[in-house]
């Protein structure tokens, strides 16, 4: 009897292994009432002696190692399942931000705009300089200067004269030396703050010439003459 009672939780014990290994879902072992019933088989049972009061006790007690067998099995298989779920999570949640995170590299790389290369970085530097001014508006040889009409007003008389004085001895000398150079940019960078502030009295196209020609005229004064 009692042979029969641990077959049939050996039983049990291997539906739930198969059980296992055939889902990923927790298990619930049936309970000892419902599965076994009296002295291993299903059904009820009353005993009518002594001696049959005695081996169902002892039946119960096989019945309840049993079901906690069961039950521990149950546990632990449901303790594994857990375990292999967050690893699965784990590995899901992993696979995810890297496919994210490559995605979006390579919508950036495709956004970015190629490096520049050292012929682009020249040309770009070159753009940038403001133009020379022709002779007609600079005369190497004297130094002497033709104003733009709105760079020709009195409040500018001032700041023409140190220039032209500049500009003479750089005629003379071919060069101009850091004083005086240093003090070019400083007369050119007032002229052009005064200017700003004359914007809305300055027609813009006279605005515009004025503005590019103190730029050109703070350039020049870092060429050699040649």
């Amino acid at each position: 009897m009692r042979g029969r009672i641990l077959c049939g939780a050996a039983v049990a014990a291997a539906g739930a292994a198969i059980a296992f290994a055939q889902t990923s879902q927790p298990i619930t072992p049936p309970s000892d009432s419902s599965y076994y019933g009296y002295y291993g088989y299903p059904g009820s049972y009353h005993s009518s002696t002594a001696g049959e009061s005695y081996a169902h006790g002892m039946a119960d007690v096989v019945r309840s190692q049993g079901q906690a067998n069961l039950n521990n099995s149950a546990a632990a298989i449901n303790y594994s399942i857990t375990q292999r779920n967050e690893i699965d999570n784990r590995a899901a949640w992993t696979s995810t931000y890297f496919q994210m995170r490559d995605e979006n590299k390579r919508a950036r790389d495709a956004e970015r705009r190629p490096r520049a290369t050292m012929s682009d970085l020249v040309r770009y530097a070159q753009e940038g300089k403001p133009k020379p001014l022709s002779p007609s508006e600079l005369d190497a040889v004297t130094g002497s200067v033709r104003w733009p009409l709105a760079l020709q007003v009195p409040g500018y008389a001032k700041d023409r004269a140190e220039l032209e004085k500049i500009l003479a001895g750089r005629a003379s000398k071919g060069t101009l030396g850091p004083a005086d150079y240093m003090k070019v940019r400083q007369l050119t960078t007032a002229m052009l703050g005064q200017l700003k502030e004359q914007i809305r009295d300055v027609p813009p196209e006279q605005y515009t010439l004025a503005k590019r020609f103190l730029e050109s005229l703070a350039y020049e004064a870092t060429r050699p003459l040649g």
